[in-house]
């Protein structure tokens, strides 16, 4: 089961071990894809996991298991989902 919203990703390899990230939207729209310069291999997979991926339990919770991002801005939730048409 796909847990995110985007059809494909490019990546850009660079010579200094950096890369850029760049996750292209099911919309075709641009306009809520994801770009983004990681430092190494490490931070890749990292992006890679945050946009693709379905969180683990309790990730992103704090200890109780309240949503982190809300805490520090409120609404966002609801802003995002108003973004996507949802």
């Amino acid at each position: 089961m796909k847990h995110h919203q985007f059809s494909h990703t490019h990546i850009e390899h660079h010579k200094d071990g950096s890369h850029t990230v760049h996750h292209v939207h099911e919309s075709g729209d641009g306009k809520m894809d994801v770009k983004g310069a990681v430092s190494d291999h490490d931070g890749l997979m990292d992006h890679m996991m945050d946009h693709t991926s379905a969180p683990n339990e309790g990730e992103g919770s704090d200890e109780k298991n309240e949503a982190l991002e809300e805490k520090m801005a409120p609404g966002l939730h609801d802003k995002i989902a108003s973004m996507q048409g949802a």
